[in-house]
């Protein structure tokens, strides 16, 4: 049982993230070859999501994504990872996911200026760190599962 109900999440958070990931890289394509209106929906259904700063988003043929690099990096991870969740393909150990913790902590600290100076680490090493966040968020669900799956068989 728990197995259909952790493949059926896997399901709906690649479903989830790939409407970020393709829906925004859509929106600068929409622009390029003028569906404007279509490309300004795009772009407002991620509002709410993302700050959509422009100077920290990837762009496509002078356009900016519709969220920006590090959220395209979660986005990106999520729907990738939660293909090798479902086929039950996911290896990843705690000491590998406690560095992709503090080298994401380190890129959040730095671009938040630590109480000081911030200093602009750029929209590659943003997504990097947002996929990172990606993996990492990908790993915890999965750990949660089987920690459920463990306790429903002992009961």
């Amino acid at each position: 049982m728990i197995i259909r109900v952790k493949k059926f999440f896997f399901i709906l958070l690649f479903l989830y993230s790939s409407f970020f990931v393709l829906g925004s890289t859509l929106a600068p394509f929409m622009a390029h070859i003028g569906k404007y209106d279509l490309s300004a929906h795009l772009t407002f259904l991620y509002i709410y999501s993302c700050h959509q700063q422009p100077d920290r988003s990837f762009w496509i043929f002078n356009y900016p994504i519709a969220i920006c690099a590090r959220c395209y990096g979660v986005y990106m991870a999520t729907m990738i990872g939660s293909i090798f969740a479902y086929f039950e393909k996911l290896k990843i150990n705690n000491k590998i996911i406690i560095v992709l913790i503090l080298v994401s902590c380190m890129d959040l600290l730095i671009n938040l200026g630590m109480g000081f100076r911030a200093y602009n680490t750029g929209n590659i090493a943003r997504f990097i760190a947002g996929v990172f966040i990606g993996i990492i968020i990908i790993c915890y669900i999965d750990k949660i599962f089987k920690i459920i799956g463990e306790i429903k068989h002992e009961a």
